[in-house]
């Protein structure tokens, strides 16, 4: 009697299972020992996303495992690399995604550094490490060439991240670990064969790389002359010029104040018609009648240099009012800080609202010729008299000249016998608000008078151009005025301490108001990378979160900013097919949902727009311009594409992404009666 016996269907290969888990664990030892100079002991969190995709490739796990272990880990390594817990909560998810794609940024560049002092760069890390392997072991259970292919492509990735950053002193020996990886990945048979000649195919290509290539690197992507070093020391001297150095957002001072600051290192008070500088020779200081005694204690981490950081005019340094005095108002440490060094600062400090500087007005000519004298164009001291006098008065053959063009500028700022504070507002509207500059780091190399190039050809530039040209215009009509450099506030960690990073470096100006003191104002975009507390600009106050940097960051924006895009056009199209299903939302409620704080009946958008300066300039600007449409007898006019306002508004304050979140979370909030 024959008996027929079903064949059996197609096993999978348990050596092909084998190599793709073991091509998994050694893409993740080498990226974890590429990335170790960066991160250290915090690097082997990855491992927990490598354990389980290993066992998924090697079908130990399923594959809803790998899913399941997705979606767990996208908190868990956020709490694994330091972010508070509060930072998780739904009504801080703008904000975590603002401080994810800063992390990305300072892992664009991070040479082999260490990153420390800030948790969002190991948080973007660990993210972007553990979905690569995640998603990698679960592709590897679906048939086909280009399932195969990716899932090889994403776990190499963190590797390929540090080769393109040089994280790795050279290629070679992650180049053999990539081909090994491949190897595994794709042979067929047994691994008692296979893993010898993996190791000695590897072992050939990393001596061959050194032997025979050209350069000392086996992929030299940066030759090492080019490599800028790490900052660690601010040079108060302007250059105007590209940046000398790398800043990766390294936490470079611990600061505990009572309230916010720039934090001064030295002032500028010398133009010789180029560039700003310290002026050498010893003067009275001026008084500050307004300026009340402040308490500071400085921790180092990062920083290097020997100058004194403190909140306003430095009287004394760990109790000690004769610390060794250096031009520029500045006071100098004894010894080079060293990481973990502490020191405490006691200084004048002058904080004085628009309501109490309104009416102070340009002081007359010669009262302070030190703080207003101006070089260029020849030796112009003119005994303390504004230089815009000479715009009527200067001979034809000058009126061409750089010189002239800026001081008719400053001319027609002043034009109309402005107050003081109102002449500053003027100034910093011209070169902030008119659209007629951009702020970038990216610069070419100073001319001879770098600032009159700033104002009449390039309108480009970062702190040093915006803060250097601010002072040439006030002291062109008259306003006593300077240059200060140091460290932008930082970001409030709690408690009173301030953390203040690399990208906070920064320059701003003073100006000399009778009967207060002198007076700070940041005539710089709202756009750069330093963190400026809104609190602190009396004319426009910055957003608090800084600046929006370069865009290495966007990738892992991409989820949140197509998810939140999503929210909105869903949320239009449905109005579209339902007009009657929600009242359209006029440009007022928008703004009026935006703002901090509590909305009354009562709250009226000129009320609001003080607190939607906290967004930024340009969303105060809206609630603005919607009140003055409405005294002007234009309130019955159709309110055309009110969110799409307000979003192009959010847009210049926050940036692309923020800015698509808060629209989508705050436009589905229950009207209120402003």
């Amino acid at each position: 009697m024959r008996t027929d016996v079903a064949r059996p269907s197609a096993a999978p290969r348990p050596d092909a299972d084998r190599g793709r888990a073991l091509a998994l664990a050694v893409l993740a030892a080498a990226s974890a020992v590429a990335w170790w100079p960066a991160f250290g002991a915090p690097t082997l969190w990855a491992a927990v996303p490598v354990a389980v995709a290993v066992a998924v490739a090697a079908r130990a796990l399923r594959v809803r495992t790998a899913v399941v272990a997705l979606a767990a880990w996208l908190p868990t390594g956020l709490l694994l690399a330091g972010v508070p817990l509060g930072e998780l909560r739904p009504g801080r998810w703008d904000d975590a995604t603002t401080a994810l794609a800063r992390g990305a940024d300072v892992l664009r560049s991070p040479g082999r550094d260490p990153v420390s002092g800030d948790p969002w760069p190991l948080a973007a890390a660990l993210l972007v490490a553990g979905t690569a392997w995640l998603v990698a072991a679960a592709l590897t259970r679906v048939p086909g060439r280009i399932a195969t292919a990716v899932a090889l492509a994403l776990p190499a990735l963190p590797l390929v991240w540090a080769l393109a950053l040089e994280q790795t002193s050279d290629a070679a020996w992650p180049g053999a670990a990539l081909l090994a990886a491949a190897v595994l990945w794709t042979a067929r048979g047994r691994l008692a064969a296979l893993v010898p000649a993996t190791a000695v195919v590897a072992a050939v290509a990393a001596v061959g790389g050194h032997a025979l290539a050209p350069e000392e690197q086996w992929i030299p992507f940066v030759e090492a002359g080019d490599r800028k070093p790490q900052f660690t020391r601010l040079d108060t001297a302007q250059s105007y010029g590209p940046l000398p150095d790398r800043r990766t957002g390294r936490t470079m001072l611990e600061i505990d104040a009572p309230a916010p600051a720039l934090w001064r290192m030295q002032v500028l008070e010398r133009f010789d018609g180029g560039r700003w500088s310290v002026r050498m020779r010893p003067r009275p200081d001026l008084s500050q009648p307004r300026a009340v005694p402040e308490d500071a204690t400085v921790r180092v981490e990062g920083l290097r240099d020997r100058l004194v950081v403190a909140p306003g005019r430095v009287t004394a340094v760990d109790d000690d009012p004769e610390a060794d005095r250096e031009p520029g108002e500045a006071r100098e440490l004894e010894d080079e800080p060293r990481k973990g060094d502490e020191y405490r600062v006691t200084s004048e400090v002058v904080r004085a609202s628009a309501e109490e500087l309104e009416d102070v007005p340009i002081p007359a000519p010669g009262i302070y010729a030190d703080y207003t004298r101006i070089w260029g164009g020849g030796a112009i001291r003119r005994g303390g008299r504004p230089a815009i006098e000479l715009v009527d008065q200067a001979p034809s053959q000058y009126a061409s000249t750089d010189f002239m063009r800026v001081l008719t500028i400053a001319a027609r700022l002043a034009d109309g016998e402005p107050t003081q504070l109102e002449l500053v507002r003027r100034v910093q509207r011209f070169l902030v608000d008119s659209g007629r500059f951009t702020y970038t780091t990216e610069v070419p190399d100073a001319g001879a008078r770098p600032l009159f190039d700033f104002l009449l050809r390039d309108r480009a530039g970062y702190c040093q151009q915006f803060a250097g040209a601010a002072a040439l215009l006030l002291r062109m009509a008259g306003v006593p005025t300077r240059v200060v450099t140091g460290f932008a506030t930082g970001e409030e960690s709690g408690d009173g301490t301030f953390v203040v990073r690399d990208q906070d470096a920064h320059a701003w100006i003073e100006v000399y108001f009778p009967g207060s003191g002198w007076v700070p104002f940041n005539p710089t975009p709202a756009d750069a990378e330093a963190t400026v507390d809104a609190s602190l600009d009396v004319l426009a106050p910055p957003t608090a979160t800084g600046g929006g940097g370069g865009g290495g960051g966007g990738a892992l924006l991409l989820v949140p900013v197509v998810a939140g895009g999503g929210l909105v056009v869903w949320r239009l199209r449905s109005r579209r097919r339902d007009p009657a299903a929600e009242p359209a939302v006029p440009t007022g409620e928008l703004l009026a949902r935006l703002a901090p704080g509590t909305v009354g009946p009562g709250t009226t958008l000129t009320s609001l727009q003080i607190r939607l300066s906290g967004i930024g300039p340009a969303t105060a600007a809206l609630a603005d311009e919607i009140e003055r449409a409405r005294y002007a007898g234009n309130e019955g006019t159709p309110d055309r594409r009110p969110r799409l306002r307000v979003w192009r508004a959010l847009r210049a304050d926050v940036g692309t992404a923020r800015a698509t979140m808060m629209l989508a979370r705050h436009g589905v909030r229950r009207p209120t009666d402003a």
